[in-house]
């Protein structure tokens, strides 16, 4: 079936910088669901897919390497230096009833975090204290963010060598399907969420918590955010600009710092059906990876033009 692609009707304002697609990564591998991106050293990119971690040279669209990390499902993967960080969920199960009918569903109990060197050797747990549940994660400057939608509904903050919560981040977010993304901008240490419900991206202080400023709004023009809701995922390039992507219908554009629209990028495949995450990443030379989750699963990358 050929694949689909989505035309903005409109796609440069201003001076903003054009992108055009590059390799695609793990198709070679057969890779099954993506949950997780992360850039490793050296700009290799990491991806979690099911319970393994597959390593890609940015120029080769075969894993150079994986490793299982000793988990069912991994939830979510973060990289800083030389250490690898994967995280995975402790689970229940327990009967519900709804509307006379009784089910069982696995229920969250408690996150986990195993650390890894850069070649996939064991480096001990993190004990992320007092979370269920980890969906998204980042890790900077000793610092481990996390998404904890089963809990507070925010980004938490965790000290990564004692697992001790430092703060939570985002307030009266108003989110769906279970999905809750972030960036954390390396310069400043400040947080985006996409408060997906509000139809914005939202920006904290690194220091207080609160929120700086918000941008977006619900609509069809290419600088807003459309479906049921968006957007669904972000990150900040090198040059402090933003990537935001929606999900269903798949859209991926670049703002500036202040939420100035600047470019969509162009024959952009459908990244996912329904209500499902996009995983993005940015590495030190402005290439964006894309987790696809479609009838393939696989990481599409976008290069700045020459």
């Amino acid at each position: 079936m050929a694949a689909l692609f989505l035309q903005p009707t409109t796609t440069r304002a201003a001076t903003g910088p054009e992108y055009v697609p590059g390799l695609s990564f793990g198709k070679l591998d057969k890779l099954p669901q993506i949950s997780s991106l992360a850039i490793g050293k050296n700009d290799s990119l990491i991806v979690a897919a099911g319970n393994k971690v597959f390593i890609y040279d940015p120029t080769q669209e075969q894993s150079v390497r994986s490793f299982d990390p000793g988990f069912d499902t991994i939830t979510a993967v973060a990289a800083e230096k030389d250490t690898i960080y994967v995280f995975s969920r402790k689970t229940e199960e327990k009967e519900f009833v709804s509307n006379g009918r009784k089910f069982k569903t696995q229920v969250p109990l408690a996150a986990l975090c195993k650390k890894f060197t850069w070649d996939g050797a064991p480096l001990g747990d993190v004990d992320l204290k007092d979370l269920k549940d980890v969906i998204n994660a980042k890790v900077l400057d000793g610092k481990i963010y996390v998404s904890d939608f089963g809990g507070t509904h925010q980004v938490r903050v965790f000290d990564e060598k004692t697992g001790n919560s430092l703060k939570s981040i985002g307030k009266d977010l108003r989110l769906c399907c279970g999905l809750l993304d972030f960036a954390v901008d390396p310069k400043t240490g400040e947080v985006l969420i996409g408060n997906m419900g509000a139809f914005s991206l939202e920006r904290y202080s690194a220091q207080s918590g609160l929120i700086k400023f918000a941008f977006g709004k619900r609509g069809t023009a290419v600088e807003d955010f459309q479906g049921c809701c968006n957007p669904v995922s972000a990150s900040v390039l090198p040059d402090g600009n933003l990537v935001v992507v929606e999900k269903d219908p798949s859209r991926v554009k670049i703002y500036n710092p202040h939420g100035k629209f600047l470019f969509a990028f162009t024959d952009l495949q459908a990244l996912t059906k329904g209500c499902n995450r996009v995983s993005v990443a940015v590495d030190s030379k402005g290439r964006v990876y894309l987790g696809v989750n479609n009838a393939e699963h696989f990481v599409l990358q976008y290069v700045p033009k020459p």
